[in-house]
């Protein structure tokens, strides 16, 4: 079973651990983003008072600005900063047929009734995959909490969560597993399998302590497609910026199936986390309320579900696409009474 929670004292400067909030948005997306920092703010960080950091392929507006600020607690900016994304991280890396990036979208859009994901989409999710942990503004902070401009937080949290990724040394948290589209990750397993015959430091065979039985297992024993959902998660940005972690995402980046199928950083993160951390080094949080458009997690706990606005019901976890079962079976955690309703 999980280990008991540690509740935490709000707002204690001498036992915060060195976090903040990111967001990768545009101006454009405020309306969303105030939606999600009132919550944040109403659920958690009005008591816990951590900063954010935005951060943007181009300059956010004085009102953007301004706005963000005061939601986070004043205008006066000490917990707000801003960064503009380098141009050589935002955009399509040289290797990249572009032509043929843009017929795979439409192809791909036509086959599921999609509309065509936009370039923008694509190079945010790369940058989300790997270049972002590098940013000059997050170099002072040690984890990352991810916010979607949107996403709904359901429950009061009555404990630091990133802080209990520090005391209890965790380098990935989540809270939502699921299956991913089979035609948006064809090749995906077939590169990582590439990956680790040139890399058998990282093979399976001299890693007996990692997770990667829970991406294997499916028809014939092969790859299951099980996925984080990563608009929530958090993170050690020392993971992300390890020489294991970026080796891992540049041999799939130069793959190209980010733009030339449909991978996403949830792909990637999906494969680093199981293949380089050990069990004992992530954490699913099932008890945290968390809605991001169709998905959601809701935690079934009665003493939880006083604190919360959502239907257990409802979670994703009870659908045929969760992927929470693989996790406690190659991970050895019984989590049966956690989930069930």
């Amino acid at each position: 079973m999980p280990k008991p929670l540690k509740l935490h004292t709000p707002h204690d400067p001498s036992n915060m651990a060195n976090g903040c909030f990111v967001f990768i948005t545009r101006t454009i997306s405020l309306t969303k983003i105030r939606r999600t920092m009132f919550d944040v703010e109403q659920r958690f960080n009005s008591r816990f008072q951590y900063p954010y950091v935005f951060l943007g392929e181009k300059e956010f507006s004085d009102e953007f600005k301004r706005t963000v600020q005061f939601m986070a607690g004043g205008l006066n900016g000490s917990r707000v900063e801003f960064g503009l994304i380098p141009s050589n991280d935002w955009g399509y890396p040289e290797w990249i047929d572009v032509g043929r990036a843009e017929k795979a979208a439409e192809a791909w859009a036509d086959a599921n009734d999609y509309v065509a994901d936009k370039a923008g989409w694509r190079h945010m999710v790369r940058y989300w995959a790997g270049p972002f942990a590098k940013h000059p503004v997050l170099q002072k902070y040690k984890y990352m909490w991810r916010l979607e401009p949107g996403s709904h937080y359901t429950c009061d949290f009555e404990y630091d969560p990133i802080l209990h990724m520090q005391e209890n040394h965790y380098s990935y948290g989540f809270a939502i597993a699921t299956e991913e589209m089979p035609d948006t990750v064809p090749t995906l397993f077939k590169s990582l399998t590439a990956y680790l015959r040139q890399n058998s430091a990282t093979s399976p065979s001299s890693a007996n302590n990692n997770s990667l039985s829970w991406i294997v297992g499916g028809k014939n024993g092969g790859y299951n497609r099980c996925h984080f959902l990563t608009n929530f998660e958090i993170v050690d940005l020392d993971f992300l910026r390890s020489d294991a972690y970026q080796d891992l995402f540049t041999y799939l980046d130069r793959s190209g199936g980010i733009y030339y199928e449909r991978w996403t950083d949830a792909s990637v993160r999906s494969l680093a986390v199981p293949l380089l951390l050990s069990p004992r080094q992530v954490r699913w949080f099932h008890d945290v309320g968390y809605r991001h458009d169709a998905l959601q997690n809701c935690p079934q706990a009665v003493e939880r579900q006083m604190r919360c606005h959502c239907d257990p019901s409802k979670s994703t976890h009870l659908l045929s696409m969760s992927c929470s079962s693989q996790w406690s079976t190659a991970t050895g955690i019984d989590i049966s009474e956690l989930i069930k309703v």
